[in-house]
């Protein structure tokens, strides 16, 4: 399976991932936070925030950090040194160096590759996109060296009576306040330690470094290391960025340039889009040439068909947005797959949020894959920054790690606070719509779901990778859990089986550590067991609904006199259950009623499901009017009283040619 394409690069596989971003210290939150439509944006921990520099955003004066809002880890920051070998004195500085070499052990893990061949350790690169700028590590070294000398000459000023003595042992409390500064914690303020540390605790000896491309810094990142493979120089390679402090100046700086949101909250491509927030993260890929990973028989959660990268040359100002400069990127990544850009069917976009910005990309990929040839947009458009803020040199990767599970899951991942889309953007001129709910990817065409990935950074740098699925996998893991499940216990009497409710309640209320979905399977797996059994049955949405609802059980069970319990909350018992005397009968209740999203639940949750409308639409794709059927069983989502409309009618035509 080599070349995948003609002469260009050899198709690279995406074999594991992982990621720390807001409100989601693994990867199964993560797309489960995406899926759930989880805004992870918040106020930033107290700790952070000096309430003294915070100002009400009605003020104009940008001096002001009129935005404090964003996308932080806080307590999810956190790192076990003795589990990676490291003596816990080392650890200071930087975060993300101590989070980036947990997260790099975990997507090894999530590959299958944490025992690796000594051949392959020695060709496996490692490159992480990180930022140079104001961060936590060079923020203490200005403070131990400069601003506590500072003070101490304040004070001087203020107070001529206090002895040298008295300075000197003030200075040497102010340092004690701050995090330690010496040999063994000073490698935490290089930022390319970041990298050295990963390949020094799991002996990987390939190239390892960063780079820095601003909001691109990820994605310009992972084409560093497909091509490391597609050379041969590397065999396996660890690719992502990593932002995990924000500090109060950084946020300062953005203010001044007007890029924060007054409202603070991040609306792409809204109408009432007034700019974009900041936020923490790290995201990791393990990147594998395909032909290798097919022999390996490694699970694949997409394909890396292409990177491009450009700048954006001479544009109206180093920090403007440019629409040619992120045109020649999208045209350079197409080109670099061999694929043409209508194939795709989903575009995570950069969606900052910013009018100018947005206004820019729609533009931009606008004249890539050419404006509306059809009645019906084609292509789903969104952004994760909606949902954790913007992560600067992680930002490029949390998109990817996003689209990569979209594909694998072949779900259409849904977008939030776009309520009413710019009319400046005239994206009912474009083949794009912005998919505001969660969606199942139903596809009919000869060829593969493809999708893009947007990353442009200010000063002019721009990225986009191609992705497209691979045929037949199935994504079984990491799946997105169910809205309810059903618990059933059983017992041979009605004391018995209260005393089994009341025990599994009083367990529920001790923090348990599993799910509720593992209970369920864990209590069917038991049910089977008693002659003549009694069986209560509860539908759960939760481990804490499970409770309630249990103990509610244990009220009405206690005594052994009651005969039947049936709630429309989901609570089901019979002392006489109806199946014992007779046999099951199955009665098909007719057509029913039609309506949009039908089996929508379904097709997310079963690959079979979804693959029957899969080969309904393959009947219509050269439909003269280009509908398929799942254009109306799921529609686009409607933005318009007049979008609605035409949803309806169509419906109803569909429900009366059904009929008849």
């Amino acid at each position: 399976m080599g070349s995948h394409n003609g002469g260009h690069g050899a198709a690279v596989a995406i074999t594991g991932m992982s990621c720390l971003f807001p409100a989601a210290p693994n990867l199964d939150a993560y797309w489960h936070n995406i899926l759930g439509k989880v805004d992870a944006t918040s106020e930033p921990p107290a700790e952070a925030w000096d309430p003294d520099v915070y100002y009400d955003p009605a003020f104009a004066d940008t001096d002001r950090t009129y935005c404090k809002r964003g996308g932080y880890l806080g307590a999810l920051a956190e790192f076990d040194p003795l589990a990676y070998g490291v003596p816990p004195v080392a650890v200071g500085g930087e975060p993300d160096q101590w989070l980036a070499l947990k997260l790099a052990h975990d997507a090894l893990a999530d590959a299958g590759a944490t025992e690796l061949p000594d051949a392959v350790r020695a060709r496996t690169a490692i490159v992480l996109g990180k930022g140079t700028y104001l961060n936590g590590g060079n923020a203490i070294a200005v403070q131990r060296g400069l601003v506590v000398g500072q003070t101490i000459e304040l004070i001087r000023q203020l107070r001529p009576d206090f002895s040298a003595e008295e300075l000197e042992r003030l200075r040497g409390e102010l340092k004690q306040m701050l995090p330690r500064l010496d040999a063994d914690t000073v490698p935490g303020l290089i930022p390319n330690v970041i990298v050295g540390r990963i390949a020094n605790r799991l002996d990987l000896m390939g190239p390892a470094y960063t780079v820095d491309a601003a909001c691109a810094s990820s994605l310009v990142a992972i084409r560093h290391a497909v091509r490391a493979l597609e050379s041969g120089e590397c065999d396996l390679a660890l690719a992502g960025g990593s932002q995990v402090w924000m500090p109060v100046a950084t946020l300062n700086l953005f203010c001044r340039l007007g890029a924060l949101s007054r409202r603070q909250q991040l609306r792409a491509f809204d109408r009432d889009a007034d700019g974009t927030l900041l936020g923490e993260g790290i995201g990791i890929v393990v990147l594998k040439r395909l032909e290798d990973a097919v022999r390996d028989g490694d699970r694949i959660y997409a394909v890396l068909r292409g990177v491009g990268v450009s700048s954006d040359g001479r544009g109206a100002g180093v920090m403007a947005p440019r629409v040619e400069g992120e045109a020649l990127a999208l045209r350079r990544a197409y080109e670099d797959a061999d694929v043409l850009p209508r194939s795709v069917g989903l575009v995570e976009a950069h969606g900052t949020g910013t009018p100018v910005g947005d206004a820019a990309e729609v533009e931009a990929l606008t004249s890539v894959f050419g404006e509306r040839d059809r009645e019906l947009p084609r292509c789903a458009l969104g952004t994760v920054k909606s949902m954790i803020s913007h992560t600067i040199p992680a930002a490029g990767v949390a998109g990817l790690i996003k689209t990569a599970l979209a594909l694998y899951h072949r779900v259409l991942p849904p977008t939030l606070h776009c309520d009413e889309p710019n009319p400046a953007l005239g994206l009912e001129r474009t083949p794009f719509y912005i998919n505001t709910e969660t969606r199942p990817w139903i596809h009919g065409g000869a060829e593969p779901r493809r999708a893009g990935v947007n990353a442009f950074g200010f000063g002019g740098i721009n990225a986009h990778a191609v992705l497209e699925e691979v045929e037949g996998a199935s994504g079984r893991d990491h799946r997105p859990p169910w809205d309810t499940e059903v618990c059933v216990l059983e017992a041979d009497a009605q004391q018995p089986l209260a005393d089994a409710a009341a025990e599994l309640a009083l367990a529920l209320a001790n923090e348990p550590g599993f799910s509720l979905t593992d209970l369920a399977f864990t209590l069917s797996q038991a049910l089977g067991t008693t002659r003549d059994p009694q069986r209560l049955a509860i539908v759960a949405s939760s481990l804490e609904d499970l409770r309630h609802k249990l103990e509610q059980a244990v009220e009405k069970l206690r005594g052994g006199k009651c005969r039947r319990i049936k709630t429309m909350s989901g609570i089901y018992y019979e002392a006489e259950p109806l199946g014992r005397g007779g046999k099951l009968v199955f009665v098909f209740p007719g057509e029913g009623a039609q309506y949009p999203n039908m089996l929508a639940d379904l097709c997310l949750h079963f690959d079979e499901a979804r693959a029957v409308f899969d080969r309904i639409d393959r009947l219509y794709v050269d439909h003269p009017r280009g509908h398929v059927l799942s254009d109306w069983v799921f529609p686009r989502p409607a933005f318009s009283e007049q979008e609605r409309r035409r949803v309806e009618a169509s419906w109803s035509s569909t429900s009366r040619s059904s009929r008849s």
